[in-house]
C-alpha cells in the first residue's frame, strides 16, 4: 500500500498502512481533515469515517496507528497512555491495528492538542530524468535551421557538381 502522510502544524510525518480491510476503508476517505487530541502519548482525530471493527483489540504497541470505530477516530500511539501499567501503551477501548508510523515515536511530542492535522495519501512525485541529446525534442526553430542547412548543403554540392541533378 502506499505511505500515508500526516501533517500538523507542527510536524509531518509518513505512515504505511497494512492491508486490513478497515486499513484500506479508510485510505479510500483520505484525505481527511481534524483536530488532535491527546491522551497520554497518544494522538487521536476524529474522522467521521464508518469502517469495519473487525479484528479489534486491546493489545497494541508503540508506532501503531489504529481505529476506534464507535468514535470513527483514528489514534497514534507513540508511547505510554493513562491506562498504561507499563511502557506498553493501552488503548481505552478496542481499535483496529491498521499501520504503523514511520519515524521515532519522541518525534510526535511536539504534537499539540488543538492543532489541525490533515491525513492523506503521500504521492511521491516522479523522478524526471534528464533527457539524452536523442531524447529531447527539438523546437520549430532549431527544426528550421537545420532545414535551412540542409537545403544549403544540397544547393552547395550541386553548384560543385553541375552535371549530378539533385531531386
Amino acid at each position: 500500500m502506499p505511505q500515508i502522510i500526516f501533517q500538523t502544524q507542527n510536524k509531518r510525518f509518513l505512515a504505511e498502512f497494512n492491508q486490513c480491510l478497515t486499513a484500506q476503508m479508510i485510505q479510500k476517505s483520505l484525505p481527511i481533515e481534524g483536530v488532535v487530541n491527546l491522551w497520554g502519548e497518544e494522538i487521536y482525530i476524529e474522522t467521521g469515517v464508518q469502517a469495519s471493527d473487525l479484528h479489534a483489540t486491546m493489545d497494541v504497541n508503540v508506532c501503531d496507528i489504529a481505529y476506534r470505530h464507535e468514535e470513527k477516530r483514528l489514534c497514534i500511539f507513540f508511547g505510554k497512555t493513562p491506562a498504561s501499567t507499563t511502557d506498553k501503551p493501552v488503548p481505552a477501548f478496542p481499535v483496529v491495528i491498521i499501520g504503523k508510523i514511520l519515524c521515532q515515536p519522541d518525534e510526535l511530542k511536539v504534537v499539540k492538542a488543538g492543532e489541525a492535522m490533515r491525513i492523506s495519501v503521500h504521492e511521491e512525485k516522479p523522478v524526471l530524468k534528464e533527457p539524452s541529446s536523442g531524447d529531447r525534442k527539438l523546437t520549430q526553430a532549431e527544426i528550421d535551421a537545420l532545414v535551412r542547412k540542409l537545403l544549403a548543403e544540397k544547393a552547395a554540392k550541386a553548384a560543385a557538381s553541375p552535371g549530378i541533378k539533385t531531386a
